[in-house]
């Protein structure tokens, strides 16, 4: 199959589900889900590893600076050396097993921790890393510096949200998320929004809006794997 019949972007965070997954030109998976032979059968789509930078889901550590409770993970010291070190070894053995670039999470909770540091973190990475995609959630306070180290940005909850098992964010936060959706459009990097839409009408509305932005609509139809819907209509 031509690559421009590709959707563009899923995420899965399961295993399995090749052939399903292959439809898309990238797809973000959990780097444990997967073999290097499971990857190299993807191809042509390109395999983006999981990577959180702000936050660490593992046992305790001297990077460590205070629980989230919402995922039972610790925020961390993103200028720590062992944690740079760790993010950076991290990244270069998931592009050794077959991964095609990273998708970095938790960069919100970088800024707010240390802004400039989580800057100095990306770019450590980068320079580690070469030419392999980037793809950024969210992260806008590091903003102008973050389009000059990423190739993408995914705009999670641009429209929705999980709570009450799936709605329209509130109006105000609408407001604050277009604007800085007209600030993304700014830099030449791919956009993407990400939302939670279990029911067609959901999915109508933060399909419409996101293109409205010039962002490219991904949405979450069930737990664990996110489609790209039909951008029509």
């Amino acid at each position: 199959m031509a690559s421009t019949f590709f959707k563009p972007l899923a995420f899965y965070y399961g295993q399995g589900r090749l052939a399903e997954l292959r439809v898309f030109r990238r797809v973000v998976l959990q780097p444990w889900a997967y073999t290097p032979e499971e990857l190299a059968a993807l191809a042509p789509t390109e395999p983006l590893a999981y990577l959180s930078l702000g936050e660490d889901p593992g046992p305790e550590a001297p990077w460590q600076r205070g629980l989230n409770p919402l995922w039972n993970t610790r925020l961390v010291d993103p200028t720590h050396p062992a944690w740079v070190a760790k993010v950076v070894e991290s990244a270069l053995l998931y592009l050794a097993r077959g991964f095609r670039g990273l998708f970095l999470d938790t960069l919100d909770q970088g800024a707010a921790t240390n802004r400039e540091g989580t800057l100095r973190l990306l770019l450590e990475l980068r320079r580690a890393v070469g030419p392999c995609f980037l793809l950024a959630n969210r992260g806008f306070a590091l903003l102008p510096h973050l389009a000059e180290l990423v190739d993408g940005i995914v705009f999670e909850a641009f429209s929705t949200t999980w709570e009450g098992g799936g709605k329209p964010l509130p109006r105000p936060t609408l407001r604050a998320n277009a604007r800085w959706a007209l600030a993304l459009a700014q830099y030449p990097w791919e956009r993407y929004s990400l939302d939670y839409a279990p029911d067609p009408r959901l999915a109508r509305f933060a399909r419409r809006r996101a293109l409205a932005y010039g962002l490219t609509p991904v949405l979450a139809q069930e737990r664990h794997l996110l489609t790209l819907t039909d951008t029509r209509g």
